[in-house]
């Protein structure tokens, strides 16, 4: 899947800031992403575990889900399901630009290298992003609305191959770098169509050529038309960028 994470990609050496989030647009960013982090405040994660717990143990979520026929039918699911920074915890704000509508899609060509191309089949695409104060943390969660199953399943499939194929990437016309890319599946969350998809990997130059040292993770799951994901990345370390992008993928589901 090759999933460019949350935009902020650090500008600067690992001691410095992170920079505000690159503009990998629609980011179905491979669904399209790949984003940043400091671990969130302790108090924060433990509002975000609660909400994940009473998920998976209350709601599988998006059992009944009616189709979507039009796009503005689309574009309102999209708003309703995409998450909002109280969502993610207590002390994230949004980040700046905060949402993306644009209906493209990065994939990776023979090279791996990423590469923008125009949506197919897609009535709706939405991404927020938000991030927590220093900017240590970014969070991504995207909704992307097919005409058809089918089509929601190719893009899934091809997202995936991605990873599997790529474990170092660029991007197109950006002097970022990602390395050590793996895909993982993940059986342990329940209620998609098919096995929830994990893209997690290593930023190690930002889109200024400037070293970086951020980890991101995303997954993927998808519900009928709907492709659902949502991207953690954190500064020097993974942290728990697996178990708070589940969570939050778990949240979206339950509003489809």
């Amino acid at each position: 899947m090759s999933i460019p994470p949350p935009p902020g990609q650090p500008s600067g050496p690992p001691s410095g800031p992170l920079g505000p989030p690159t503009v990998v647009s629609p980011s179905p960013r491979r669904p399209w992403w790949r984003r940043p982090g400091v671990l969130i405040g302790a108090a924060a994660a433990a509002v975000v575990a609660a909400v994940v717990v009473a998920l998976v143990l209350t709601r599988r979520g998006g059992e009944s889900t009616p189709a979507v026929d039009t796009a503005s039918q689309a574009r309102e699911v999209a708003k309703r399901v995409a998450l909002t920074p109280p969502d993610w915890g207590t002390d994230y704000v949004r980040s700046s630009p905060y949402e993306d509508d644009d209906k493209s899609v990065l994939f990776a060509d023979a090279d791996c290298q990423l590469v923008r191309q125009p949506g197919v089949n897609m009535l709706a695409y939405l991404d927020r992003t938000v991030h927590t104060p220093e900017k240590s943390v970014y969070a991504t969660s995207t909704v992307i609305v097919y005409r058809n199953d089918g089509s929601a399943q190719a893009d899934a499939a091809r997202f995936q191959s991605d990873a599997q194929r790529c474990e170092k990437e660029t991007k197109a016309n950006s002097k970022v770098q990602w390395e050590d890319i793996r895909q993982t599946d993940i059986t342990s969350v329940k209620g998609f169509d098919d096995t929830v998809s994990a893209e997690e990997g290593h930023t190690v130059t930002s889109t200024t050529g400037q070293k970086a040292d951020s980890y991101y993770t995303t997954v993927m799951g998808r519900k009928g038309q709907f492709v659902l994901l949502a991207s953690v990345q954190r500064k020097s370390s993974a942290g728990q960028n697996r178990e708070d992008a589940l969570n939050a993928l778990s949240l979206m589901l339950s509003r489809l």
